[in-house]
């Protein structure tokens, strides 16, 4: 326990910084809905679930390098379990969650499987996983089961923690995101430095020939990751299924929905912790902001696709991987700055004392 709180001190001036806005933005959401309205309330909930989607994207995209569009499936399942099980027979909506997550994860080491058969082509891996997903929404759209076209309503009664359901106060469900977001990123950070698995992850998304010549076994850490990240993102899914009490293949199993998790992970930063946090946060208060305009619900989606384009080419332009690398190289810049003005004062003051 000693070891890992000393790996998580401040080792310099841009850690201290990131450390203190780390707990600032902490406090912050917790207590968020008591100084809001209770409007705002669902708002950052939203806020939440894209945070918490672009960061379980992200541990097969960013930290494995594996450019997934099949993560709307594995979000459209964790929703359409919640629905299918607990809505419409009765499942305890925890079960469902669950069920949800062990289905995502096993098509995310099935078609991680499959597709390195193609070897770990980026674009042959994007396309083969974006057909994956358009063939789950079209079998959500046609199945009966999934409710087809009209899509399957919430008709449930009964609130609290054990049902996952509260129809007036959004509070409890928006802590539910919070405490299972600081849990997903905990994971994360203790398998990446404490496992084996974790470790190997860097090498394979940056060199899958030179990994495997270390010993590491690229296919099967490829898929573990693969499915790591497919059942996690089950859980936004079903928490979004459960705030809503409305599921579809329009409202989860659009392909713009994973696309969009792929873009936030980038434009935050898929080589960070932060990155895909920060993204999500972003895009639910400029959605919001354009919505305080007047402005309606197809001309926000628009609105913000433009957005995610203009960041995108920025951050190319800049030769950048992201914003919060961005945010680290001038906090970086800034401090040797002042390290270099405080070494030549030093020298300065040296020479004036040699001569006198």
């Amino acid at each position: 326990m000693t070891s890992l709180l000393s790996g998580l001190r401040p080792s310099g001036p841009r850690h201290a910084i990131n450390t203190v806005l780390v707990v600032f933005g902490l406090a912050f959401a917790f207590v968020y809905p008591f100084v809001v309205d209770p409007a705002m309330v669902g708002v950052g909930f939203i806020a939440l679930i894209y945070a918490m989607r672009n960061f379980t994207w992200n541990i097969a995209g960013g930290l494995a390098g594996l450019l997934s569009l099949a993560h709307v499936a594995g979000f459209g399942i964790g929703a359409f379990a919640v629905a299918i099980l607990a809505w419409e027979h009765g499942f305890n909506v925890w079960l469902a969650i669950l069920i949800g997550m062990a289905l995502s994860g096993i098509l995310g080491v099935v078609v991680s499987l499959i597709m390195s058969r193609f070897g770990v082509n980026a674009f042959f891996f994007a396309l083969g996983t974006a057909a994956l997903s358009l063939a789950v929404s079209g079998i959500a759209a046609s199945w009966s089961v999934t409710g087809q076209v009209d899509g399957l309503q919430n008709h449930t009664s009964g609130e609290g923690f054990m049902k996952l359901q509260w129809f007036l106060d959004p509070k409890p469900l928006y802590y539910v995101a919070l405490v299972a977001l600081i849990l997903i990123v905990v994971l994360t950070v203790w398998m990446t430095r404490r496992t084996r698995f974790g470790r190997s992850l860097p090498f394979i998304r940056e060199d899958p020939d030179m990994a495997a010549s270390m010993g590491i076994d690229v296919i099967r850490n490829q898929a573990l990751a693969m499915g790591m990240s497919m059942a996690l993102t089950a859980i936004p899914g079903s928490l979004i299924a459960q705030y809503t009490s409305f599921v579809s293949y329009e409202s989860v199993l659009t392909l713009e929905i994973g696309i969009l998790m792929l873009v936030g992970a980038i434009i935050g930063g898929s080589s960070t912790l932060a990155g895909p946090i920060v993204a999500g946060i972003g895009i639910a208060a400029l959605e919001e902001g354009l919505r305080s305009f007047d402005v309606t619900s197809s001309s926000v989606s628009s609105i913000t696709q433009i957005v995610y384009a203009a960041v995108v080419i920025l951050i190319l332009r800049l030769g950048a991987d992201g914003i919060v690398p961005m945010w680290n190289a001038l906090l970086d810049r800034l401090f040797a700055t002042r390290r270099g003005e405080g070494e030549r004062a030093q020298e300065s003051d040296e020479k004036e004392t040699t001569h006198a």
